[in-house]
């Protein structure tokens, strides 16, 4: 019988003094897994689609919606982190200026952090943005799962040209990522066992 996926909404927040503290019933500190990327790649909805249900991380049509960071946790076992998405042209100037000493300070200060999922969206080749946001996760030291996400608006030779280009461009070596289409269903399975697998690496480290 398929285990039911429980999931809550935790907090939003913006300043560290105002993270959550979560905890699993047994008292122990949940690891915690921030979700992140470019607007309009994906978050809330592959969020949504993780912890199976519609409407628990709010969606919008339009980018840069999402200005704080959201706590959630799933099965009392892990928690998740959605950062605002960054890169939109029509987010005002202000809001863009917050968005790197926020999301820094996260990186930076958030103790239970274990795991970034990066998202990119299969047709946009990582920009200045994505590659600085990757460069911040790599000097924070931090394990990161590249998810390539909107694979359903592209066919298999598509598919296959950006995901060269995408690399190519990260340049890195041992990136582990995945491919993820909301729509057609494909994904969940393969990155929920990364990220089991992702977290017991990073137990047995510390």
């Amino acid at each position: 019988m398929k285990k039911t996926v429980q999931a809550r909404f935790i907090k939003t927040a913006v300043q560290p003094k105002d993270y959550p503290v979560i905890r699993s019933q047994s008292g122990t500190i949940l690891p915690e897994i921030a979700v992140v990327g470019r607007s309009n790649v994906g978050k809330s909805s592959l969020l949504n689609h993780l912890f199976e249900a519609k409407h628990l991380v709010k969606t919008s049509a339009t980018p840069g919606k999402t200005q704080h960071l959201n706590f959630f946790t799933m099965n009392d076992e892990i928690a998740f982190a959605d950062l605002p998405g960054y890169g939109y042209a029509k987010v005002p100037a202000s809001v863009k200026k917050e968005w790197g000493p926020m999301v820094r300070a996260y990186l930076e200060k958030r103790e239970s952090l274990k795991l970034i999922l990066f998202l990119l969206d299969v047709r946009r080749i990582p920009n200045d943005e994505d590659l600085q946001f990757l460069e911040w996760v790599l000097h924070n030291e931090k394990a990161v799962i590249l998810v390539i996400t909107k694979i359903d608006k592209v066919n298999q030779k598509e598919l296959k040209q950006n995901t060269e280009k995408i690399l190519k461009e990260l340049n890195l070596m041992n990136l582990h990522y995945l491919y993820y289409s909301v729509p057609k269903n494909r994904g969940r399975k393969e990155l929920m066992n990364m990220i089991q697998d992702a977290l017991q690496d990073e137990e047995k480290q510390e």
